[in-house]
């Protein structure tokens, strides 16, 4: 009973990591129609840059300021080469940018962070580091906290997008960009406001993936690349709720498949129940509510 406790604090926060990035992918998707790929990168961008900086300087506040400042920084210049793709409705061509993106934020850290290296963060950019004991079975704090805080990020985010005016403006834009251009929603503005949220979630991943594993490398852009991409197809494209709930239900389905079963089946479970399922709904799983 211990170890299934233990593994479902770790699987809702893997979920709720999962669900932050398919997020801040599905927001991206509302104002450009563009499954950027190269999101989960800028995530793993914004540690290193914090990594760096905190060995510049030992600061551990100045450090999470240039997470911020980075993922707000990247993705909002990226903003305008998705742009002219979006008007002209190049499907295709946003996808090998959003890749190429990614490409060039890994080959970055490969080559300008630790050499390569996997980058280790102290005690200091975890935060949280205490630890208890449920029975036989040790519990992280930072995994509580991270938990607590994908949820009240995920809240405030959707509450955004669903009750404020720009939030509004956004969603009309992904359900059809010709009415909402007559309708006075500016093209322009709005994008940019989406990719500058999008920016700092980026940077709360960040934050996040810290305190709950304390290392990175640019490898770990790719894995989370993959899985949100195939939790938004999941789900269905650019569904906020769907996509929140369907990310949740993979972490602790994978954390469970960690703990009870041998070798990678993790992996294949994740993946093989993805692919059935898009397989049988194309459209995703939640497109019908999505449609409603």
């Amino acid at each position: 009973m211990e170890l299934f406790l233990a593994q479902l604090v770790s699987g809702l926060s893997t979920g709720g990591i999962y669900a932050l990035l398919v997020l801040g992918m599905n927001l991206i998707t509302l104002v450009r129609n563009v499954v950027h790929h190269g999101f989960s990168h800028t995530c793993i961008f914004t540690m290193a840059v914090g990594w760096l900086v905190y060995n510049k300087t030992g600061m551990p506040w100045l450090a999470f300021l240039a997470m911020f400042a980075a993922g707000v920084l990247v993705t909002v210049l990226s903003e305008p080469l998705f742009r002219p793709l979006s008007k002209r409705g190049a499907d295709l061509e946003t996808i090998v940018l959003a890749m190429g993106i990614g490409i060039i934020l890994s080959e970055l850290i490969v080559n300008f962070f630790n050499s390569g290296q996997v980058l280790s963060f102290n005690d200091e950019m975890k935060i949280f580091t205490t630890k208890f004991q449920v029975g036989a079975i040790t519990v992280s704090v930072a995994s509580i906290v991270a938990l607590v805080a994908c949820v009240v990020i995920a809240i405030i985010i959707s509450t955004y997008l669903f009750k404020s005016s720009e939030g509004r403006a956004m969603r009309a834009m992904a359900q059809n960009l010709r009415v909402a251009k007559m309708l006075g929603v500016p093209f322009g503005k709005t994008g940019v406001l989406g990719f500058l949220i999008a920016g700092l979630l980026a940077a709360c991943i960040g934050v996040i993936c810290i305190m709950c594993l304390g290392y990175c490398n640019a490898e770990m852009g790719d894995s989370f690349a993959t899985k949100a991409v195939i939790l938004m197809l999941f789900a269905g494209q650019g569904d906020i709720k769907g996509g929140i709930l369907s990310s949740i239900l993979m972490g602790v389905v994978e954390a469970m498949a960690l703990a009870y079963l041998p070798g990678r089946w993790a992996e294949a479970i994740f993946y093989g129940f993805m692919m059935v399922i898009i397989i049988i709904k194309p459209n995703g799983l939640f497109a019908r509510k999505a449609k409603n």
